[in-house]
């Protein structure tokens, strides 16, 4: 039976595996694959599946009826990228206050992708967690809607989603950038390269926002060439200065005298290749980082960033969450923590 055959008038209550497998002509096993996102489906079949569940306005009721009222005494932790250290001082400080009240955790990676999003989600309500933490690849989507109608108590963080009754604990990504561009153009920077993340996410627009506002401000034209989107990550702060710079010899950095990126490790990653190219940070080029991970004291220089609350932020998350699954606290909290300029040694001031 096609998607176009869908009775949508079956009241959700009787809506389970069994019937979407019916409706959709295959067997439960692979609307369970489906439904959980499991690599060994068949995509297109996958695809037909979720979008008959989507339409019949079906999410799987995943924790048990018996289970809802219990306690597992155990929290997910859903993150956008492990690998990065900035997530470091976060999960430290959830495990040391989850270990002294016997909480257990469970931490799962979304790697920036909407579809292993969904799947962690998912997992999480499967193994009954009391609660999630989450910082959620976008503000805008199904997989926060997932969220909701399960009733599951959450915490957002890094990003904040606009609905009512949501808590959040995060820092304005767009505030940030704002200092930092404030700051490389006191210190006489006019023609400032943005390495930013990837256009389709939150974090990348407001960090924009931040950029383009300070550059109004002071009246610099903003050159649309001193715009890169590109993966978060070491190594693609180091292949964008390699993919700039193939062949120019220091000092003649005529395009532009400073480079603020969205990430510390986007700034390590222009370090790197700064060293191979033959680039002096700062007297060649001016380097502005965002996180202030426990590295960036260490580099050569010392790197100039932006220091996000980060233990803070895990204090917070985590009272909020568990306040709300003691029944101590039901109120909505939405928490935007300053931000602040960490000054160092990888910025010339050129004035």
């Amino acid at each position: 039976m096609s998607s176009k055959n869908v009775d949508k008038t079956q009241k959700s209550e009787n809506i389970d595996i069994k019937y979407i497998a019916r409706v959709s002509g295959v067997s439960s096993s692979t609307v369970s694959r489906a439904l959980r996102g499991d690599p060994a489906a068949n995509k297109k079949t996958a695809d037909r599946v979720l979008k008959i569940a989507k339409e019949l306005n079906y999410y799987p009721n995943l924790l048990a009826k018996g289970l809802r009222d219990k306690k597992t005494k155990t929290i997910g932790i859903i993150l956008n990228d492990l690998k990065n250290p900035l997530y470091y001082e976060t999960i430290k400080v959830i495990e040391e206050i989850l270990n002294d009240i016997d909480y257990s955790m469970i931490l799962c990676d979304s790697n920036f992708d909407l579809r292993l999003e969904r799947k962690n989600i998912i997992t999480m309500l499967s193994k009954g967690v009391d609660g999630i933490i989450i910082s959620p690849v976008n503000i805008e989507s199904e997989n926060i809607d997932l969220i909701r109608k399960q009733g599951l108590n959450t915490v957002y963080i890094d990003f904040a989603p606009e609905f009512e009754n949501v808590n959040y604990v995060h820092v304005s990504h767009e505030h940030a950038a704002f200092i930092a561009t404030e700051y490389l153009i006191r210190c006489g920077h006019k023609k400032i390269l943005l390495l930013n993340g990837p256009s389709q996410l939150s974090v990348s627009e407001d960090f924009l926002k931040g950029y383009l506002q300070s550059l109004k401000n002071h009246k610099l034209k903003v050159i649309k060439q001193h715009i890169i989107s590109t993966e978060l990550s070491l190594e693609s702060g180091y292949k964008a200065i390699k993919k700039l710079f193939p062949s120019k010899e220091p000092g003649n950095l005529n395009d532009f005298t400073a480079v603020l990126c969205l990430g510390d490790m986007l700034a390590i990653g222009v370090y790197k290749a700064s060293k191979e190219i033959g680039f002096k940070i700062p007297d060649d080029l001016s380097v502005m980082g965002y996180d202030n991970i426990f590295m960036t004291s260490y580099l050569s220089p010392p790197l100039t960033t932006i220091h996000a609350p980060k233990i803070r932020i895990g204090e917070l998350g985590i009272k909020i969450l568990l306040d709300r699954i003691e029944g101590r606290d039901k109120e909505s909290h939405r928490i935007i923590l300053d931000v602040r300029l960490v000054e160092r040694e990888s910025v010339k001031k050129l004035t």
